[in-house]
């Protein structure tokens, strides 16, 4: 990994540029991205997980939408926090199409360099994570970026910003895999001290992707018209 080392910030700079150019490239002609995220919710004071099942498309200039397909166990309170997790996402959807507020940028993050690290088996550069502006969508924590692939794959840490009263700022571990070429996500868990309530973990696991790319339009000759 000697070519990629970040033994200063500038360095740490130049390798996030790295993965914004490569994550560029590699979803350049991406123009729908579909999956089923099935989200579990615990808590010690419930018998049973409350699971919810939501099929999520991204279409390039439309946005997400978000079809529920199944609950299991969720009554009262976990229904009511299953639906302010959709309205939530649905929010950010509509305001973060691009991923310009919560994206892993240099306009969102100031970088450390930290080490290296051997994540699942992949050689990684291990940054710290400072957040420029208090947000809910931003992280404080560490990110692992693939030393080869020159990509995120996973971030970790706590939201710079509390997400609401009840939940205030919970610690999130984001998981990402190799989908084709493109790099999405995995697996998200957070886990919060919800008032009165206590001890909450929500984990998120992606499945079924499908990834929609532009055709390739194939180019005629024309007549010279003479």
């Amino acid at each position: 990994m000697a070519e990629l080392r970040a033994p200063d910030g500038g360095s740490a700079i130049r390798l996030i540029a790295q993965v914004q150019e490569a994550d560029s490239r590699r979803e350049a002609d991406l123009r729908k991205i579909a999956s089923t995220r099935r989200y579990v919710l615990k808590n010690k004071r419930w018998e049973r997980d409350a699971v919810m099942n939501v099929r999520v498309t991204y279409e390039s200039g439309v946005g997400k939408h978000f079809e529920i397909i199944s609950m299991e166990n969720a009554d009262g309170l976990q229904k009511r926090v299953f639906d302010k997790l959709l309205e939530g996402e649905m929010e950010a959807s509509r305001k973060d199409s691009s991923n310009v507020e919560s994206g892993i940028t240099l306009a969102n993050y100031d970088f450390t360099f930290v080490g290296e690290a051997n994540l699942n088996g992949r050689e990684c550069l291990l940054l710290q994570l400072k957040p420029k502006r208090n947000s809910k969508y931003l992280i404080e924590g560490k990110a692992w970026v693939d030393a080869k692939e020159h990509a995120i794959v996973r971030v970790e840490g706590r939201t710079a910003k509390s997400v609401s009263f009840w939940i205030g700022k919970p610690y999130i571990v984001q998981n990402f895999r190799k989908v084709d070429d493109v790099w999405v996500s995995a697996s998200n868990q957070s886990t919060s001290d919800v008032k009165l309530i206590g001890k909450t973990e929500l984990t998120v696991d992606f499945i079924d992707y499908q990834l929609g790319r532009q055709p390739e339009i194939a180019r005629s000759a024309q007549p010279s018209g003479k």
